[in-house]
Protein backbone atom coordinates (compact mmCIF):
# COMPACT_ATOMS: atom_id res chain seq x y z
CA UNK A 1 0.00 0.00 0.00
CA UNK A 2 1.25 3.48 -0.81
CA UNK A 3 2.84 5.35 2.06
CA UNK A 4 1.13 8.60 1.18
CA UNK A 5 -2.33 9.36 -0.11
CA UNK A 6 -2.56 12.50 -2.20
CA UNK A 7 -5.69 14.60 -1.96
CA UNK A 8 -6.50 17.66 -4.00
CA UNK A 9 -7.84 20.81 -2.40
CA UNK A 10 -8.80 23.64 -4.72
CA UNK A 11 -7.98 27.12 -3.43
CA UNK A 12 -9.39 30.09 -5.30
CA UNK A 13 -7.17 33.15 -5.29
CA UNK A 14 -9.72 35.47 -6.81
CA UNK A 15 -12.83 36.95 -5.22
CA UNK A 16 -15.60 34.50 -4.35
CA UNK A 17 -18.40 35.03 -6.84
CA UNK A 18 -21.35 34.01 -4.72
CA UNK A 19 -24.36 36.04 -3.78
CA UNK A 20 -24.34 37.35 -0.22
CA UNK A 21 -27.98 36.44 0.22
CA UNK A 22 -28.11 32.78 1.16
CA UNK A 23 -31.48 32.63 2.87
CA UNK A 24 -32.58 29.09 3.62
CA UNK A 25 -35.91 28.11 2.17
CA UNK A 26 -37.97 26.23 4.72
CA UNK A 27 -41.64 25.43 4.83
CA UNK A 28 -43.38 25.33 8.19
CA UNK A 29 -44.32 21.93 9.46
CA UNK A 30 -43.01 18.52 8.51
CA UNK A 31 -45.65 16.73 6.43
CA UNK A 32 -45.62 12.96 6.82
CA UNK A 33 -46.74 12.31 3.25
CA UNK A 34 -43.94 13.06 0.73
CA UNK A 35 -46.45 12.75 -2.11
CA UNK A 36 -47.78 16.14 -1.00
CA UNK A 37 -44.49 17.91 -0.32
CA UNK A 38 -44.62 21.45 -1.76
CA UNK A 39 -42.14 21.20 -4.64
CA UNK A 40 -41.77 24.61 -6.26
CA UNK A 41 -38.42 24.28 -7.99
CA UNK A 42 -39.46 23.84 -11.63
CA UNK A 43 -40.82 26.81 -13.56
CA UNK A 44 -41.73 27.38 -17.19
CA UNK A 45 -40.18 30.06 -19.33
CA UNK A 46 -40.74 30.56 -23.05
CA UNK A 47 -42.42 27.18 -23.20
CA UNK A 48 -39.43 25.41 -21.63
CA UNK A 49 -39.08 23.83 -18.21
CA UNK A 50 -36.36 25.55 -16.19
CA UNK A 51 -34.79 23.85 -13.17
CA UNK A 52 -33.86 25.71 -9.99
CA UNK A 53 -30.28 26.29 -11.18
CA UNK A 54 -31.37 27.77 -14.51
CA UNK A 55 -30.80 24.65 -16.60
CA UNK A 56 -33.24 23.79 -19.35
CA UNK A 57 -34.92 20.46 -18.71
CA UNK A 58 -35.15 18.49 -21.93
CA UNK A 59 -37.53 15.65 -22.62
CA UNK A 60 -36.08 12.17 -22.37
CA UNK A 61 -35.55 10.43 -25.68
CA UNK A 62 -35.32 6.70 -26.28
CA UNK A 63 -32.08 5.67 -27.95
CA UNK A 64 -32.54 2.79 -30.36
CA UNK A 65 -29.85 0.11 -30.35
CA UNK A 66 -29.07 -1.38 -33.72
CA UNK A 67 -28.86 -5.13 -34.08
CA UNK A 68 -25.45 -6.39 -33.09
CA UNK A 69 -24.54 -3.31 -31.07
CA UNK A 70 -23.48 -3.76 -27.48
CA UNK A 71 -26.20 -3.05 -24.93
CA UNK A 72 -25.46 -2.77 -21.23
CA UNK A 73 -27.78 -4.18 -18.60
CA UNK A 74 -31.29 -5.58 -18.58
CA UNK A 75 -34.54 -4.38 -17.12
CA UNK A 76 -34.81 -5.11 -13.39
CA UNK A 77 -37.48 -7.64 -12.44
CA UNK A 78 -40.10 -6.78 -9.81
CA UNK A 79 -38.38 -9.25 -7.46
CA UNK A 80 -35.01 -7.52 -7.91
CA UNK A 81 -36.56 -4.11 -7.31
CA UNK A 82 -38.27 -5.37 -4.17
CA UNK A 83 -34.91 -6.61 -2.88
CA UNK A 84 -33.47 -3.10 -2.99
CA UNK A 85 -36.60 -1.08 -2.28
CA UNK A 86 -36.55 -1.56 1.48
CA UNK A 87 -36.87 2.01 2.71
CA UNK A 88 -39.82 3.07 4.84
CA UNK A 89 -41.24 6.59 4.65
CA UNK A 90 -42.53 8.70 7.55
CA UNK A 91 -46.11 8.03 6.45
CA UNK A 92 -45.50 4.27 6.68
CA UNK A 93 -45.30 3.53 2.99
CA UNK A 94 -42.86 0.67 2.52
CA UNK A 95 -43.71 -1.19 5.71
CA UNK A 96 -43.78 -4.93 4.93
CA UNK A 97 -46.30 -7.53 6.10
CA UNK A 98 -45.79 -9.00 9.56
CA UNK A 99 -46.88 -8.60 13.16
CA UNK A 100 -46.00 -9.47 16.75
CA UNK A 101 -47.32 -8.71 20.21
CA UNK A 102 -45.46 -6.38 22.54
CA UNK A 103 -44.90 -9.23 25.00
CA UNK A 104 -43.12 -11.33 22.37
CA UNK A 105 -41.25 -8.24 21.21
CA UNK A 106 -39.84 -7.79 24.72
CA UNK A 107 -38.36 -11.29 24.50
CA UNK A 108 -36.80 -10.54 21.10
CA UNK A 109 -35.39 -7.28 22.48
CA UNK A 110 -33.87 -9.08 25.47
CA UNK A 111 -32.17 -11.64 23.24
CA UNK A 112 -30.88 -9.28 20.56
CA UNK A 113 -30.77 -5.68 21.83
CA UNK A 114 -30.40 -5.63 25.62
CA UNK A 115 -26.69 -6.41 25.50
CA UNK A 116 -26.08 -2.87 24.21
CA UNK A 117 -29.26 -0.93 25.00
CA UNK A 118 -30.14 -2.45 28.39
CA UNK A 119 -33.19 -4.53 29.35
CA UNK A 120 -35.38 -1.42 29.44
CA UNK A 121 -33.68 0.76 26.83
CA UNK A 122 -31.56 2.58 29.43
CA UNK A 123 -28.37 2.05 27.43
CA UNK A 124 -25.24 0.12 28.40
CA UNK A 125 -21.87 1.84 28.44
CA UNK A 126 -21.66 4.32 25.60
CA UNK A 127 -24.46 2.72 23.61
CA UNK A 128 -27.53 4.88 22.85
CA UNK A 129 -30.30 5.35 25.40
CA UNK A 130 -33.66 4.58 23.78
CA UNK A 131 -36.13 5.45 26.53
CA UNK A 132 -36.90 8.58 28.54
CA UNK A 133 -35.83 12.17 28.04
CA UNK A 134 -39.31 13.68 27.76
CA UNK A 135 -39.29 17.38 28.53
CA UNK A 136 -35.49 17.65 28.31
CA UNK A 137 -35.12 19.03 24.79
CA UNK A 138 -35.22 22.62 26.08
CA UNK A 139 -32.40 21.98 28.55
CA UNK A 140 -29.26 24.03 28.04
CA UNK A 141 -26.01 22.37 29.08
CA UNK A 142 -23.87 25.39 29.92
CA UNK A 143 -20.80 25.38 32.15
CA UNK A 144 -22.31 24.80 35.57
CA UNK A 145 -23.07 21.10 35.24
CA UNK A 146 -26.61 21.57 33.99
CA UNK A 147 -28.29 18.58 32.33
CA UNK A 148 -28.48 18.81 28.57
CA UNK A 149 -31.25 17.47 26.36
CA UNK A 150 -31.59 13.69 26.31
CA UNK A 151 -32.40 12.62 22.78
CA UNK A 152 -34.16 9.28 22.69
CA UNK A 153 -36.70 7.54 20.50
CA UNK A 154 -39.49 8.81 22.76
CA UNK A 155 -38.26 12.36 23.30
CA UNK A 156 -36.58 13.42 20.05
CA UNK A 157 -37.57 11.26 17.06
CA UNK A 158 -40.33 12.75 14.87
CA UNK A 159 -41.63 9.51 13.31
CA UNK A 160 -41.53 5.85 14.30
CA UNK A 161 -41.95 4.12 10.92
CA UNK A 162 -38.43 4.82 9.53
CA UNK A 163 -37.03 3.00 12.58
CA UNK A 164 -38.37 -0.22 11.09
CA UNK A 165 -36.07 0.26 8.10
CA UNK A 166 -33.07 1.10 10.27
CA UNK A 167 -33.50 -1.79 12.71
CA UNK A 168 -34.20 -4.28 9.92
CA UNK A 169 -31.12 -3.31 7.91
CA UNK A 170 -28.55 -2.41 10.58
CA UNK A 171 -29.35 -4.24 13.81
CA UNK A 172 -28.18 -6.10 15.83
CA UNK A 173 -24.78 -4.52 15.37
CA UNK A 174 -22.78 -7.80 15.24
CA UNK A 175 -25.29 -9.53 12.93
CA UNK A 176 -27.36 -7.05 10.91
CA UNK A 177 -30.34 -8.24 8.85
CA UNK A 178 -30.87 -11.33 11.03
CA UNK A 179 -34.22 -10.13 12.43
CA UNK A 180 -37.47 -11.10 10.74
CA UNK A 181 -40.16 -8.54 9.94
CA UNK A 182 -42.29 -9.93 12.78
CA UNK A 183 -39.42 -9.51 15.24
CA UNK A 184 -38.79 -5.91 14.19
CA UNK A 185 -42.46 -5.06 14.71
CA UNK A 186 -42.27 -6.62 18.17
CA UNK A 187 -39.12 -4.68 19.12
CA UNK A 188 -40.64 -1.37 18.03
CA UNK A 189 -43.84 -2.11 19.96
CA UNK A 190 -41.83 -2.84 23.11
CA UNK A 191 -39.87 0.42 22.74
CA UNK A 192 -43.10 2.39 22.22
CA UNK A 193 -44.52 0.83 25.38
CA UNK A 194 -41.37 1.68 27.38
CA UNK A 195 -41.65 5.28 26.19
CA UNK A 196 -45.30 5.36 27.30
CA UNK A 197 -46.52 6.32 23.83
CA UNK A 198 -50.29 6.29 23.45
CA UNK A 199 -52.13 5.47 20.23
CA UNK A 200 -55.64 6.82 19.77
CA UNK A 201 -55.51 7.85 23.42
CA UNK A 202 -54.86 4.31 24.65
CA UNK A 203 -51.80 2.80 26.31
CA UNK A 204 -49.88 0.06 24.53
CA UNK A 205 -50.47 -3.20 26.40
CA UNK A 206 -48.50 -6.45 26.42
CA UNK A 207 -51.05 -8.13 24.16
CA UNK A 208 -51.18 -5.24 21.68
CA UNK A 209 -50.44 -6.49 18.17
CA UNK A 210 -47.91 -4.33 16.31
CA UNK A 211 -48.10 -4.27 12.52
CA UNK A 212 -47.98 -1.78 9.64
CA UNK A 213 -51.49 -0.44 10.25
CA UNK A 214 -50.71 0.12 13.92
CA UNK A 215 -47.43 1.99 13.31
CA UNK A 216 -49.11 4.30 10.80
CA UNK A 217 -51.34 5.55 13.64
CA UNK A 218 -48.43 6.36 15.98
CA UNK A 219 -47.61 10.03 16.60
CA UNK A 220 -44.46 10.69 18.60
CA UNK A 221 -44.29 13.67 21.00
CA UNK A 222 -41.69 15.55 18.94
CA UNK A 223 -43.35 15.15 15.55
CA UNK A 224 -43.89 18.92 15.29
CA UNK A 225 -40.38 19.66 16.52
CA UNK A 226 -38.93 19.44 13.03
CA UNK A 227 -39.40 21.74 10.05
CA UNK A 228 -39.40 20.55 6.48
CA UNK A 229 -36.42 21.65 4.44
CA UNK A 230 -37.69 22.00 0.90
CA UNK A 231 -34.72 20.77 -1.10
CA UNK A 232 -36.41 21.92 -4.30
CA UNK A 233 -35.90 25.54 -3.31
CA UNK A 234 -32.41 26.95 -3.86
CA UNK A 235 -30.32 28.39 -1.05
CA UNK A 236 -28.99 31.05 -3.41
CA UNK A 237 -30.43 32.91 -6.35
CA UNK A 238 -27.44 33.03 -8.66
CA UNK A 239 -27.79 32.20 -12.34
CA UNK A 240 -25.78 29.43 -13.91
CA UNK A 241 -22.52 30.64 -15.45
CA UNK A 242 -22.86 30.01 -19.18
CA UNK A 243 -20.32 32.53 -20.52
CA UNK A 244 -17.49 34.72 -19.26
CA UNK A 245 -16.85 32.04 -16.66
CA UNK A 246 -14.10 32.23 -14.07
CA UNK A 247 -10.59 32.03 -15.42
CA UNK A 248 -9.27 28.70 -14.23
CA UNK A 249 -5.72 30.05 -14.37
CA UNK A 250 -6.54 32.03 -11.25
CA UNK A 251 -7.27 28.84 -9.33
CA UNK A 252 -4.42 27.22 -7.46
CA UNK A 253 -4.42 23.48 -6.92
CA UNK A 254 -2.60 22.40 -3.78
CA UNK A 255 -1.64 18.81 -3.06
CA UNK A 256 -1.65 17.81 0.59
CA UNK A 257 0.10 14.57 1.47
CA UNK A 258 -1.44 12.59 4.29
CA UNK A 259 0.72 10.05 6.03
CA UNK A 260 -1.15 6.76 5.75
CA UNK A 261 1.60 4.58 7.14
CA UNK A 262 -0.69 3.16 9.80
CA UNK A 263 -3.36 2.17 7.30
CA UNK A 264 -4.47 -1.44 7.37
CA UNK A 265 -2.74 -3.55 4.77
CA UNK A 266 -4.94 -6.10 2.96
CA UNK A 267 -4.60 -9.59 4.41
CA UNK A 268 -4.87 -11.29 1.02
CA UNK A 269 -3.00 -10.86 -2.24
CA UNK A 270 -5.20 -8.84 -4.57
CA UNK A 271 -3.98 -7.35 -7.87
CA UNK A 272 -4.06 -3.57 -7.87
CA UNK A 273 -5.92 -1.85 -10.69
CA UNK A 274 -6.11 1.65 -12.09
CA UNK A 275 -9.03 2.50 -14.38
CA UNK A 276 -9.64 -1.19 -15.01
CA UNK A 277 -6.04 -1.99 -15.96
CA UNK A 278 -3.66 -3.85 -13.63
CA UNK A 279 -0.72 -1.86 -12.28
CA UNK A 280 2.39 -3.62 -13.54
CA UNK A 281 5.59 -4.02 -11.61
CA UNK A 282 9.04 -3.73 -13.13
CA UNK A 283 9.04 -7.37 -14.22
CA UNK A 284 5.85 -7.15 -16.25
CA UNK A 285 3.60 -8.80 -13.67
CA UNK A 286 0.55 -7.29 -12.00
CA UNK A 287 1.59 -5.58 -8.77
CA UNK A 288 0.27 -7.39 -5.69
CA UNK A 289 -0.47 -5.90 -2.29
CA UNK A 290 1.95 -7.32 0.27
CA UNK A 291 0.27 -9.65 2.78
CA UNK A 292 0.38 -9.11 6.51
CA UNK A 293 2.98 -11.14 8.38
CA UNK A 294 1.51 -14.38 9.70
CA UNK A 295 0.57 -14.20 13.41
CA UNK A 296 2.68 -16.18 15.84
CA UNK A 297 -0.14 -18.60 16.56
CA UNK A 298 -0.63 -19.49 12.91
CA UNK A 299 -3.59 -19.08 10.55
CA UNK A 300 -6.04 -20.38 13.16
CA UNK A 301 -5.35 -17.45 15.45
CA UNK A 302 -5.84 -15.00 12.59
CA UNK A 303 -9.24 -16.49 11.75
CA UNK A 304 -10.29 -16.47 15.42
CA UNK A 305 -9.15 -12.86 15.81
CA UNK A 306 -11.14 -11.81 12.74
CA UNK A 307 -14.24 -13.66 13.95
CA UNK A 308 -13.86 -12.09 17.39
CA UNK A 309 -13.71 -8.57 15.94
CA UNK A 310 -16.73 -9.22 13.74
CA UNK A 311 -19.03 -10.89 16.28
CA UNK A 312 -17.79 -10.35 19.83
CA UNK A 313 -15.68 -7.20 20.11
CA UNK A 314 -18.79 -5.01 20.25
CA UNK A 315 -19.28 -6.09 23.89
CA UNK A 316 -16.02 -7.72 24.94
CA UNK A 317 -13.91 -4.75 23.89
CA UNK A 318 -16.06 -2.19 25.73
CA UNK A 319 -17.57 -4.15 28.62
CA UNK A 320 -21.12 -3.61 27.33
CA UNK A 321 -23.84 -5.50 29.22
CA UNK A 322 -21.28 -6.60 31.82
CA UNK A 323 -19.19 -8.58 29.33
CA UNK A 324 -15.62 -9.24 30.54
CA UNK A 325 -13.18 -7.11 28.57
CA UNK A 326 -10.59 -9.08 26.66
CA UNK A 327 -7.17 -8.43 28.16
CA UNK A 328 -8.45 -7.60 31.66
CA UNK A 329 -7.01 -10.51 33.63
CA UNK A 330 -8.97 -9.75 36.81
CA UNK A 331 -12.29 -9.99 34.96
CA UNK A 332 -11.36 -13.34 33.40
CA UNK A 333 -9.62 -15.08 36.29
CA UNK A 334 -12.72 -16.65 37.86
CA UNK A 335 -14.20 -17.48 34.47
CA UNK A 336 -11.05 -19.26 33.34
CA UNK A 337 -11.12 -21.34 36.53
CA UNK A 338 -14.49 -22.75 35.45
CA UNK A 339 -12.73 -24.56 32.62
CA UNK A 340 -12.94 -24.21 28.87
CA UNK A 341 -15.85 -26.65 28.50
CA UNK A 342 -18.01 -24.39 30.65
CA UNK A 343 -16.91 -21.31 28.72
CA UNK A 344 -17.63 -23.13 25.45
CA UNK A 345 -21.14 -24.02 26.62
CA UNK A 346 -21.89 -20.49 27.77
CA UNK A 347 -20.63 -19.02 24.50
CA UNK A 348 -22.55 -21.47 22.31
CA UNK A 349 -25.83 -21.62 24.25
CA UNK A 350 -25.79 -18.13 25.76
CA UNK A 351 -25.38 -17.07 29.36
CA UNK A 352 -26.97 -14.25 31.38
CA UNK A 353 -27.11 -11.20 29.08
CA UNK A 354 -25.09 -12.79 26.27
CA UNK A 355 -27.16 -14.38 23.50
CA UNK A 356 -26.14 -17.72 21.97
CA UNK A 357 -22.98 -17.34 19.89
CA UNK A 358 -22.92 -13.65 20.68
CA UNK A 359 -25.97 -13.18 18.47
CA UNK A 360 -24.23 -14.48 15.35
CA UNK A 361 -25.99 -17.80 14.79
CA UNK A 362 -24.13 -18.32 11.51
CA UNK A 363 -21.00 -19.26 13.49
CA UNK A 364 -20.25 -22.95 13.81
CA UNK A 365 -19.56 -24.42 17.25
CA UNK A 366 -15.89 -24.93 16.40
CA UNK A 367 -15.60 -21.29 15.38
CA UNK A 368 -17.11 -20.18 18.68
CA UNK A 369 -14.68 -22.40 20.57
CA UNK A 370 -11.77 -20.89 18.64
CA UNK A 371 -12.98 -17.41 19.57
CA UNK A 372 -13.19 -18.42 23.23
CA UNK A 373 -9.64 -19.80 23.07
CA UNK A 374 -8.48 -16.54 21.50
CA UNK A 375 -10.12 -14.39 24.21
CA UNK A 376 -8.83 -16.61 27.03
CA UNK A 377 -5.27 -16.54 25.69
CA UNK A 378 -5.44 -12.74 25.45
CA UNK A 379 -6.74 -12.46 29.01
CA UNK A 380 -4.39 -14.73 30.98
Amino acid sequence: MSRFVARNIVVMTGALALSASMALAYDKGAPADPNHYPYHGIVKKDGKKINIDGAVMRERTNVKIKKGELKYGVNATPKQIAGWNVDVRPDGKGLPPGQMTVEKGAEVFANNCAMCHGDFGEGVGKNPVLVGGKGTLKNQAKTGGEDGPEKTLGSYAPYITPFFWYIKMAMPLPTPKKLTNDEVYGIIGYLLQLNEIQVDGKDIEDDTVINADFLKKVHLPNEKGFIYNNLRKPDTHNTRCMKDCRDMKKWTVMHIKIDATESITPTVKVPRYNCGKPIMNGEGFAAIEAPLPAPKGGAGDAAAAAAYKASCAGCHASGAAGAPVVGHKDEWADRIKQGKETLYEHAIKGFNGMPPKGGNMSLKDDQVKAIVDYMVNKSK
